[in-house]
C-alpha cells in the first residue's frame, strides 16, 4: 500500500494551480472538463482514503461515504471524458488535428475543409481519428492511464482487504458498530450534499487552432500519471474500440473548440463500464448491509468500493475484461 499522506500534503495537493484569465487558452465551453471532474473526485477520494490510518472505526466509516458517494453513470461518463482529456493533451494527436485544419476544401468532390471538414469524415467514419497520424500515442496514453489508475486502486482494495484480517484481532476492529440501514443512509446523505465537483483549471496551450488542456498544470489527481507504476495497457475486446472513438472524437472536439454540453452527454458514453459499476454499488450496499463491525465493512470496501470499479473501468484496456 502506498505510504500515508501528511495532511498537510493532501492539502496541498487538493489545491488547484491559480493563474490569471489572460494566461488562458480559453475553449468555448468546458463542459468536457467539468464532466471529467465527476471522475477526479473519485481519484480524490482514493488518495484520500489511501492516507488514513487503520486505527479506529472511523477510517471505514469515513472510506464508505466516499466511495459510496459515486453515481455509475457520472463516473461512467467522467471517466470517458477524463479519457478525452488525455488524449486532447499528446503532441502526435494535436500535431495530426492541426495537419486535419489545413486541408483546403474540394468542390469538385463536395469535400469540405479544414475542421468542417475533419468533423464531416468523423460524422462519415467513427474510426476515422483513429486511424490518424498520431492517434496511437494519444490511444497509448488513454489505455495507460486506464491500467494505471485501475492498478492503484486495486491496490488500496488488496490492503483493504488485507486490513479486515488484521482487525480481527483487534478490539475496536471486532466492535459492534451502528445498524446497517443507518450506515447506508447517512452515506447517501453524504454523498447528496457533496454537489457537483469543481472545474479544474488549467494553462492551457494553443498552436494552429488546436488547443491543448496541459493536465499537468493542474492539482495532482488531474495528471495522467496518477496510478503510475503498471503496465501499458490494450484493448483486447473489440467493443473497447467503440469506446476509444467516442475518447478521440470528444478529444478532437474539445481541441478544435467544437464541444458543446449534448455533444459531451451523447459522447461520454460507456455502457459496459456504467453497468458494471452499477452492478458494483448494488453490491456494496448488500455486503454493507450484512456488516455488524468495522472489520466486515473493511472487506467489502476493498472487494466491491474499490476491486470492483477498477474492473469495471480496466477493461477497455485489457484489465479485468469478461
Amino acid at each position: 500500500m502506498r505510504p500515508h499522506l501528511a495532511l498537510a500534503g493532501l492539502a496541498a495537493g487538493l489545491a488547484v494551480t491559480t493563474v490569471s484569465a489572460d494566461t488562458l487558452a480559453q475553449p468555448k465551453d468546458n463542459a468536457l472538463e467539468r464532466q471529467a471532474a465527476t471522475y477526479i473526485r473519485f481519484r480524490e477520494d482514493v488518495a484520500a482514503i489511501e492516507a488514513m490510518p487503520f486505527t479506529n472505526a472511523d477510517v471505514t466509516r469515513e472510506a464508505h461515504r466516499r466511495l459510496a458517494a459515486h453515481d455509475a453513470a457520472d463516473l461512467s461518463s467522467g471517466w470517458v471524458a477524463y479519457a478525452a482529456l488525455v488524449a486532447a493533451d499528446q503532441p502526435g494527436f494535436a500535431e495530426a488535428l492541426e495537419e486535419e485544419l489545413k486541408k483546403r476544401p474540394n468542390r469538385r468532390k463536395g469535400e469540405l475543409g479544414g475542421v468542417d471538414g475533419l468533423m464531416s469524415k468523423v460524422a462519415q467514419d467513427p474510426a476515422y481519428l483513429r486511424n490518424l497520424p498520431g492517434a496511437d500515442e494519444a490511444v497509448r496514453a488513454v489505455l495507460a492511464m486506464t491500467v494505471q489508475d485501475g492498478a492503484r486502486i486495486t491496490e488500496l482494495g488488496e490492503a483493504y482487504k488485507t486490513q479486515a484480517y488484521a482487525m480481527q484481532k483487534t478490539a475496536w476492529g471486532k466492535a459492534k458498530i451502528s445498524p446497517s440501514q443507518k450506515r447506508l443512509d447517512e452515506a447517501a446523505t453524504y454523498g447528496r450534499s457533496r454537489g457537483a465537483p469543481a472545474a479544474p483549471v488549467f494553462v492551457r496551450a494553443e498552436n494552429n487552432g488546436v488547443l491543448a488542456p496541459a493536465l499537468a498544470s493542474a492539482r495532482g489527481e488531474w495528471a495522467a500519471d496518477w496510478g503510475a507504476g503498471a503496465d501499458e495497457g490494450k484493448m483486447t475486446e473489440k467493443n473497447a474500440e467503440v469506446v476509444i472513438d467516442r475518447i478521440l472524437n470528444l478529444a478532437a472536439r474539445y481541441s478544435t473548440n467544437k464541444l458543446n454540453p449534448k455533444i459531451v452527454e451523447v459522447y461520454a458514453q460507456n455502457t459496459k463500464s456504467e453497468r458494471c459499476l452499477s452492478m458494483a454499488k448494488l453490491t456494496l450496499d448488500q455486503c454493507i448491509a450484512a456488516t455488524r463491525t468495522p472489520y466486515e465493512e473493511a472487506f467489502c470496501l476493498g472487494e466491491h468500493g474499490l476491486k470492483d470499479v477498477a474492473t469495471c473501468t480496466g477493461w477497455v484496456a485489457g484489465a479485468g475484461s469478461s
